[in-house]
């Protein structure tokens, strides 16, 4: 009677439990998707808080459906850093391209610099604008990785 008891509360919590849960997702060899960067190591002296929170897209290689893990063909970068290719389903994001019509000339940049060398040369895409501070000059400049800042004319 008490085995019952707790089969039958074991059964009703298993469906309150599941009843919020969400599928997972289903992907397919060959798919694009994004990758979490959480569990991604960072630079000495880099911010966590200023690296994206997904980078990609990145091309499904396998899939491993006991463990819902999927191997991604990793740029060389990402590689050399010693980072295996095997992800679990919880840390990948569907790629869906731009949509043209809204977002013209748009493309997704797949690269994000997690070098730490202090060398490392950023590469300008636009000078957006300028402005005089005091005496001194700065630019508005967009990098080729998307971000945005003001650099004075020294840099």
């Amino acid at each position: 009677m008490a085995h019952d008891t707790i089969i039958e509360a074991r059964v009703r919590q298993t469906y309150h439990a599941n009843k919020h849960r969400q599928a997972e997702p289903e992907f397919e060899i060959g798919d694009q998707v994004y990758l979490l960067t959480k569990n991604l190591s960072t630079p000495k002296g880099r911010a966590c808080k200023l690296i994206p929170k997904y980078i990609g897209p990145y091309a499904i290689v396998e899939s491993i459906p006991e463990t819902s893990n999927y191997v991604l063909d990793l740029p060389a970068e990402l590689k050399n850093r010693r980072i295996h290719p095997r992800f679990h389903i919880s840390l990948l994001r569907h790629y869906e391209p731009n949509d043209d019509a809204v977002f013209p000339h748009r493309k997704a940049k797949s690269y994000y610099d997690f070098s730490n060398e202090e060398s490392t040369e950023w590469l300008v895409d636009e000078i957006v604008g300028h402005k005089w501070n005091g005496n001194k000059c700065q630019f508005h400049v967009r990098w080729t990785l998307g971000d945005h800042t003001w650099e004075p004319y020294e840099h």
